[in-house]
């Protein structure tokens, strides 16, 4: 028996869905139609519905649901003369939607707190749910003894397929989502003897408890459903979608929750059609971090475009977008809908195309690890007890890090707070507005620092425990060398330069905050421009916070517009400390959401500039344009560094600017979402690596093409004549 078949794998999947009430394609697709189109495109998984969202199953004598009336398919069929061509399949069952357990069961709906079905599918916010398609059933109801264990057992002994996908197992803490159906509040009352909270406030005792509470009923329910799995099937693949984008980014905390009862996460990426294309790497490596960065992660590119399940999108989209899953350590799940593949499949021959692809380099990129110099921390207590009703506050400063490393070509990962013991393997770790830090996890960063290692720190680093309690400090002051006392809510604040040579050619002073986008009660976005009251005490201050001359400014757009600086401060904002062998750099605004809001070059130098005086050297690099996606990976002796070319003719992303009382009729439309189009050509450059060989073969593997590699004082320079779309640069000893 094959254990864990699925390591050691790059994976080139496809995800085909038969999703619609009425099955209007469903009589014309069988076993025959899925193999044919998985040896078109070269994949080697096929992810199909064993159950939908209407409770319909795609395989005969299920004992629980009707069979789809439509349906042609049958899945123990597919498993069959699938595996006959060594191709796996995968089947999605037991989704919380289920329309068929609703309508026999309505009292077993998820609901909320007014007693309002919460459903999956997209309601218009004013219209009332009513005899929902995709009705959310509750794990603490029935269902899950009489329905979802039943049901895992029956789909995998019905079609003997080789994993199984929690796509859609949905039980979240947010309020709007929240279920208070009467299952959940009898356990909840019997297990903590209280009621399900009224209000929504991290300050009442029942709403905390429930908070937590609800992830433990879903992880839970998973590892139920993942020994029902493995009970059938031993090697089964157990996996579950995470949506590391939606939901508010609780799926990553689910995943993070049970990773120990999956063996891979499903991380759907839609989102990247409308927010910047580094969602796609950003989406894998927080996957990564939230399963250990030990297990498999699949992402996905959709073959379709911005929910538009009909229409294929330029031929980039797909092939840029599996390139970069793949480069940043995934393995790409391609999602096709049945209306799509009748009526406009033409980004099928671009999957094939870059499938193909990914098949001949396999050998190159199988067993790499990723040459490891930068990890970002992803703290789930930040997350949930800070940020829990705005987390895009605490999202925005991890993106904003992860985009100046990625625009600058260095190395970097997303480490998990849960990991804190591989801190040794970094030697740069950024503890962006980590504000939740226990006394193990401090004495973890500080033991990194006393090594050699250097961390950056900004914003409220360290000013809570995990059980809500304040410190009134932030961590690890002594080593900072800063003292913290408070919180500046200006709206706006500066740091000033002065004349440092550090920031030679930068004003000197740079703005932080910004206008509300909302502009409803506020002229600034909340938070964004905090400034951290932070005295220096031992540290070497490279920065001074500075005040702005009113609340808002008084130019151009009276109201809307930053303030002129005024009197420089007595704080920190930019303090280098350190211990033992290592330094320390502490930021006290939030430099990460500014350069992931505005994106200004500023604010990414006021990082890159200390780092480059003051940190290790990175193992590797490139002078690739930014607009290059340039990963870097070891084996033995092998270096690798994928080059994904994400240079587009036009990319446009317009979001509005917000109301305001000055008569502004519209002019220009206020939504415009344009994909990439054309990859434009760029080169030459360069991409190096430390390494102590003297003599090298370089060739990209893609190609063929033999590339002319030097190695001088210990760095191997490759250079790179150009760069059309892709390129996997493989660079080995030679004797």
């Amino acid at each position: 028996m094959e254990s864990e078949w699925w390591r050691g794998r790059l994976w080139r999947a496809v995800q085909f869905n038969i999703e619609d009430p009425f099955g209007f394609y469903a009589d014309m697709i069988n076993a025959d139609t899925l193999i044919s189109l998985a040896e078109r495109v070269r994949a080697n998984m096929l992810i199909v519905f064993a159950r939908d969202a209407w409770g319909r199953v795609f395989y005969r004598r299920s004992r629980l649901y009707p069979r789809h009336p439509n349906a042609r398919l049958e899945v123990s069929e597919l498993v069959e003369k699938a595996r006959a061509r060594g191709i796996r399949v995968v089947i999605m069952t037991n989704h919380t939607a289920n329309r068929y357990i609703y309508r026999k069961h309505p009292g077993w709906a998820q609901r909320t707190r007014e007693g309002e079905v919460i459903v999956l599918e997209h309601y218009p916010v004013r219209e009332r749910v009513r005899d929902p398609h995709w009705p959310q059933i509750c794990p603490n109801s029935p269902a899950m003894e009489l329905y979802f264990e039943p049901e895992a057992e029956e789909a995998l002994k019905a079609t003997n397929a080789d994993g199984v996908l929690l796509d859609s197992f949905r039980y979240l803490p947010d309020p709007p989502r929240a279920c208070y159906c009467r299952y959940c509040r009898t356990r909840f009352r019997v297990e903590h003897g209280l009621d399900l909270p009224k209000v929504d406030d991290m300050e009442d005792e029942a709403f905390r408890k429930a908070w937590e509470w609800r992830y433990d009923v879903v992880v839970d329910a998973i590892r139920r459903l993942r020994d029902v799995v493995k009970s059938v099937k031993p090697n089964a693949l157990f996996f579950y979608n995470s949506h590391p984008a939606g939901w508010a980014g609780r799926g990553n905390i689910v995943a993070e929750k049970a990773r120990d009862y999956l063996d891979a996460v499903f991380a759907e990426a839609s989102e990247t059609d409308v927010v910047g294309v580094f969602m796609i790497p950003i989406a894998t490596k927080l996957s990564r971090a939230a399963m250990g960065d030990r297990k498999p992660v699949f992402v996905t590119r959709n073959l379709f475009y911005n929910l538009r399940t009909v229409q294929s999108p330029p031929e980039p989209v797909i092939k840029q977008g599996v390139r970069s899953i793949v480069a940043s350590g995934g393995s790409p799940v391609a999602t096709v809908f049945s209306s799509q593949y009748f009526t406009d499949p033409r980004a099928l021959d671009a999957l094939a195309e870059v499938y193909e692809e990914l098949e001949r380099v396999e050998e190159h990129i199988r067993g790499v690890e990723p040459i490891r110099y930068a990890a970002i921390i992803f703290d789930s207590d930040t997350h949930e007890k800070r940020y829990w009703n705005a987390p895009h506050f605490y999202v925005s400063e991890l993106e904003g890090f992860a985009l100046i490393h990625a625009h600058s070509h260095i190395p970097w990962e997303m480490l998990s707070t849960r990991d804190l013991d591989r801190l040794g393997e970094y030697k740069v770790v950024v503890a962006a507005s980590t504000v939740v830090v226990d006394d193990e996890e401090e004495r973890a960063y500080r033991k990194f620092v006393e090594d050699g290692g250097f961390l950056a720190a900004t914003h409220e680093f360290g000013i809570m425990r995990s059980d809500y309690t304040y410190t009134h400090a932030l961590a690890m002051e002594d080593v900072l060398g800063v003292t913290f006392e408070g919180i500046f809510y200006f709206g706006y604040a500066y740091l000033h330069l002065g004349d440092d040579p550090l920031w030679k050619g930068l004003p000197e002073a740079v703005i932080f905050g910004d206008f509300s986008t909302a502009f409803t009660k506020e002229r600034t976005d909340p938070r964004l421009g905090e400034l951290i009251r932070a005295r220096p005490t031992t540290a070497k201050v490279l920065a001074w916070g500075r005040m702005g001359r009113s609340a808002y400014g008084y130019e151009y757009t009276l109201g809307r517009s930053t303030p002129a600086p005024d009197s420089v401060l007595n704080i920190a904002g930019i303090a280098l400390g350190g211990a033992g062998r290592g330094k320390t750099l502490y930021y006290a605004v939030r430099l990460g959401a500014h350069y992931s809001r505005l994106g200004h070059p500023d604010y990414a130098e006021l990082y890159l500039r200390p780092l480059k005086e003051y940190a290790p050297r990175p193992p590797a690099g490139s002078t690739a344009p930014e607009t290059v996606q340039v990963e870097y990976y070891k084996a033995g002796d092998r270096l690798v560094a994928h080059l994904v070319n994400l240079t587009f003719n036009e990319r446009i992303l317009t979001a509005p600017l917000g109301p305001s009382k000055q008569s502004l009729p519209p002019f220009m439309p206020q939504y415009s979402v344009h994909p990439a189009r054309i990859v434009l050509p760029v080169g030459p450059f360069k991409v190096w690596f430390l390494t102590e060989w003297e003599r090298v073969k370089v060739f990209d593997a893609v190609t063929g093409e033999e590339l002319e590699g030097r190695v001088a004082n210990g760095i191997l320079e490759v250079l790179v004549p150009g760069l059309s779309e892709y390129r996997l640069i493989v660079a080995t000893p030679k004797a």
